[in-house]
Protein backbone atom coordinates (compact mmCIF):
# COMPACT_ATOMS: atom_id res chain seq x y z
CA UNK A 1 0.00 0.00 0.00
CA UNK A 2 1.40 3.39 -0.97
CA UNK A 3 2.12 6.04 1.66
CA UNK A 4 -0.72 8.22 0.36
CA UNK A 5 -3.30 5.43 0.58
CA UNK A 6 -1.99 4.47 4.02
CA UNK A 7 -2.50 8.02 5.28
CA UNK A 8 -6.00 8.22 3.83
CA UNK A 9 -7.10 4.84 5.19
CA UNK A 10 -8.14 6.09 8.68
CA UNK A 11 -10.34 8.78 7.11
CA UNK A 12 -11.96 6.26 4.80
CA UNK A 13 -12.58 3.86 7.69
CA UNK A 14 -14.30 6.65 9.63
CA UNK A 15 -16.55 7.28 6.61
CA UNK A 16 -17.68 3.66 6.35
CA UNK A 17 -18.05 3.22 10.11
CA UNK A 18 -21.81 4.02 10.09
CA UNK A 19 -22.32 1.34 7.44
CA UNK A 20 -20.28 -1.16 9.46
CA UNK A 21 -22.33 -0.31 12.56
CA UNK A 22 -25.58 -0.76 10.63
CA UNK A 23 -24.60 -4.19 9.34
CA UNK A 24 -23.31 -5.15 12.78
CA UNK A 25 -26.59 -4.19 14.44
CA UNK A 26 -28.52 -6.03 11.73
CA UNK A 27 -26.69 -9.28 12.46
CA UNK A 28 -25.41 -9.64 8.91
CA UNK A 29 -22.47 -12.04 8.69
CA UNK A 30 -19.19 -10.68 7.24
CA UNK A 31 -18.95 -13.64 4.86
CA UNK A 32 -22.30 -12.63 3.35
CA UNK A 33 -20.88 -9.16 2.66
CA UNK A 34 -17.83 -10.78 1.05
CA UNK A 35 -19.96 -12.88 -1.30
CA UNK A 36 -22.34 -10.00 -2.00
CA UNK A 37 -19.38 -7.87 -3.03
CA UNK A 38 -18.16 -10.60 -5.36
CA UNK A 39 -21.61 -10.85 -6.94
CA UNK A 40 -21.66 -7.08 -7.45
CA UNK A 41 -18.28 -7.15 -9.18
CA UNK A 42 -19.49 -10.01 -11.36
CA UNK A 43 -22.56 -8.03 -12.45
CA UNK A 44 -20.40 -4.96 -13.02
CA UNK A 45 -18.09 -7.01 -15.21
CA UNK A 46 -21.03 -8.12 -17.35
CA UNK A 47 -21.87 -4.46 -17.88
CA UNK A 48 -18.23 -3.80 -18.80
CA UNK A 49 -18.58 -6.36 -21.57
CA UNK A 50 -21.85 -4.79 -22.78
CA UNK A 51 -20.21 -1.34 -22.55
CA UNK A 52 -22.78 0.04 -20.12
CA UNK A 53 -20.19 1.90 -18.10
CA UNK A 54 -22.65 3.70 -15.84
CA UNK A 55 -24.01 0.44 -14.43
CA UNK A 56 -20.54 -1.12 -14.52
CA UNK A 57 -19.23 1.68 -12.30
CA UNK A 58 -22.20 1.43 -9.97
CA UNK A 59 -21.75 -2.29 -9.32
CA UNK A 60 -17.95 -2.13 -9.19
CA UNK A 61 -18.10 0.62 -6.57
CA UNK A 62 -20.63 -1.39 -4.56
CA UNK A 63 -18.33 -4.41 -4.78
CA UNK A 64 -15.30 -2.39 -3.71
CA UNK A 65 -17.26 -0.92 -0.81
CA UNK A 66 -18.36 -4.37 0.33
CA UNK A 67 -14.76 -5.55 0.18
CA UNK A 68 -13.69 -2.75 2.51
CA UNK A 69 -16.59 -3.34 4.92
CA UNK A 70 -16.40 -7.10 5.49
CA UNK A 71 -13.13 -7.07 7.41
CA UNK A 72 -14.17 -4.15 9.60
CA UNK A 73 -17.51 -5.85 10.26
CA UNK A 74 -15.77 -9.09 11.26
CA UNK A 75 -13.55 -7.26 13.73
CA UNK A 76 -16.41 -5.22 15.17
CA UNK A 77 -18.70 -8.21 15.70
CA UNK A 78 -16.01 -10.60 16.91
CA UNK A 79 -16.46 -12.84 13.89
CA UNK A 80 -12.86 -12.84 12.73
CA UNK A 81 -11.96 -16.36 11.62
CA UNK A 82 -9.33 -18.15 9.59
CA UNK A 83 -11.97 -19.35 7.16
CA UNK A 84 -13.28 -15.80 6.75
CA UNK A 85 -9.77 -14.60 5.93
CA UNK A 86 -9.34 -17.49 3.48
CA UNK A 87 -12.70 -16.81 1.83
CA UNK A 88 -11.97 -13.09 1.55
CA UNK A 89 -8.56 -13.65 -0.06
CA UNK A 90 -9.94 -16.24 -2.47
CA UNK A 91 -12.90 -14.09 -3.51
CA UNK A 92 -10.58 -11.11 -3.93
CA UNK A 93 -8.57 -12.96 -6.57
CA UNK A 94 -11.70 -13.73 -8.60
CA UNK A 95 -12.99 -10.18 -8.11
CA UNK A 96 -9.69 -8.88 -9.48
CA UNK A 97 -9.92 -11.17 -12.50
CA UNK A 98 -13.49 -10.48 -13.61
CA UNK A 99 -13.24 -6.83 -14.79
CA UNK A 100 -9.96 -7.44 -16.66
CA UNK A 101 -11.41 -10.56 -18.27
CA UNK A 102 -14.53 -8.63 -19.29
CA UNK A 103 -12.40 -5.93 -20.93
CA UNK A 104 -10.24 -8.56 -22.61
CA UNK A 105 -13.19 -10.48 -24.02
CA UNK A 106 -14.85 -7.26 -25.22
CA UNK A 107 -11.73 -5.94 -26.91
CA UNK A 108 -11.13 -9.34 -28.51
CA UNK A 109 -14.71 -9.36 -29.84
CA UNK A 110 -14.15 -6.03 -31.63
CA UNK A 111 -10.65 -7.09 -32.74
CA UNK A 112 -8.91 -4.40 -30.70
CA UNK A 113 -5.54 -6.07 -30.27
CA UNK A 114 -4.02 -3.34 -28.09
CA UNK A 115 -6.99 -3.33 -25.71
CA UNK A 116 -7.00 -7.13 -25.52
CA UNK A 117 -3.29 -7.22 -24.77
CA UNK A 118 -3.51 -4.53 -22.09
CA UNK A 119 -6.47 -6.23 -20.40
CA UNK A 120 -4.75 -9.59 -20.11
CA UNK A 121 -1.38 -8.07 -19.15
CA UNK A 122 -3.21 -6.27 -16.35
CA UNK A 123 -4.84 -9.53 -15.31
CA UNK A 124 -1.58 -11.48 -15.25
CA UNK A 125 0.42 -8.77 -13.47
CA UNK A 126 -2.32 -8.30 -10.87
CA UNK A 127 -2.20 -12.01 -10.08
CA UNK A 128 1.58 -11.74 -9.92
CA UNK A 129 1.32 -9.11 -7.19
CA UNK A 130 -0.89 -11.38 -5.11
CA UNK A 131 1.17 -14.50 -5.77
CA UNK A 132 4.50 -12.95 -4.79
CA UNK A 133 3.12 -12.03 -1.37
CA UNK A 134 1.50 -15.43 -0.81
CA UNK A 135 4.63 -17.32 -1.86
CA UNK A 136 6.91 -15.09 0.21
CA UNK A 137 4.74 -15.60 3.28
CA UNK A 138 4.91 -19.37 2.77
CA UNK A 139 8.70 -18.95 3.04
CA UNK A 140 8.39 -16.90 6.21
CA UNK A 141 8.78 -13.44 4.67
CA UNK A 142 6.04 -11.07 5.79
CA UNK A 143 5.15 -7.41 5.40
CA UNK A 144 5.85 -7.06 1.69
CA UNK A 145 4.58 -3.79 0.29
CA UNK A 146 4.90 -2.11 -3.07
CA UNK A 147 3.84 1.05 -4.85
CA UNK A 148 0.80 -0.50 -6.53
CA UNK A 149 -1.31 -2.93 -4.55
CA UNK A 150 -4.96 -3.92 -4.76
CA UNK A 151 -6.39 -0.59 -3.57
CA UNK A 152 -4.37 1.33 -6.15
CA UNK A 153 -5.45 -1.05 -8.92
CA UNK A 154 -9.12 -0.57 -8.11
CA UNK A 155 -8.81 3.21 -7.90
CA UNK A 156 -7.13 3.36 -11.31
CA UNK A 157 -9.63 0.90 -12.81
CA UNK A 158 -12.63 2.91 -11.60
CA UNK A 159 -11.09 6.25 -12.62
CA UNK A 160 -10.21 4.85 -16.04
CA UNK A 161 -13.83 3.85 -16.65
CA UNK A 162 -15.18 7.10 -15.20
CA UNK A 163 -12.92 9.31 -17.32
CA UNK A 164 -13.20 7.24 -20.48
CA UNK A 165 -9.50 6.33 -20.33
CA UNK A 166 -9.82 2.58 -19.98
CA UNK A 167 -6.79 1.56 -22.03
CA UNK A 168 -4.59 4.12 -20.30
CA UNK A 169 -5.85 2.84 -16.96
CA UNK A 170 -5.05 -0.74 -17.93
CA UNK A 171 -1.57 0.35 -19.00
CA UNK A 172 -0.99 2.08 -15.66
CA UNK A 173 -2.21 -1.02 -13.80
CA UNK A 174 0.15 -3.25 -15.79
CA UNK A 175 3.18 -1.02 -15.24
CA UNK A 176 2.40 -0.37 -11.57
CA UNK A 177 1.77 -4.04 -10.86
CA UNK A 178 4.95 -5.08 -12.67
CA UNK A 179 7.02 -2.66 -10.60
CA UNK A 180 5.40 -4.00 -7.42
CA UNK A 181 6.23 -7.58 -8.44
CA UNK A 182 9.86 -6.56 -8.96
CA UNK A 183 9.90 -4.82 -5.57
CA UNK A 184 8.55 -7.90 -3.83
CA UNK A 185 10.96 -10.26 -5.56
CA UNK A 186 13.85 -8.04 -4.47
CA UNK A 187 12.56 -7.68 -0.89
CA UNK A 188 12.00 -11.43 -0.59
CA UNK A 189 15.45 -12.24 -1.97
CA UNK A 190 17.05 -9.79 0.46
CA UNK A 191 15.07 -11.12 3.44
CA UNK A 192 15.95 -14.74 2.66
CA UNK A 193 19.62 -13.88 2.20
CA UNK A 194 19.64 -12.02 5.54
CA UNK A 195 18.45 -15.21 7.26
CA UNK A 196 21.59 -17.06 6.23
Amino acid sequence: MSAVIRKLKPYYESLIEPLVNYFGNSGIHPNFITLFGFLSVGIGSVFIYTQNYFLALLFLVIGALADSVDGSLARKTGRVSKFGAFLDSTVDRFSDALPFTAFGVYYASVKDEVGTLLAFLSLISSFGVSYTRARAESLGVYGLGGIFERTERWIVLILGILLGLVKFGLFVIFIGSSITIAQRVYETKKALEDEK
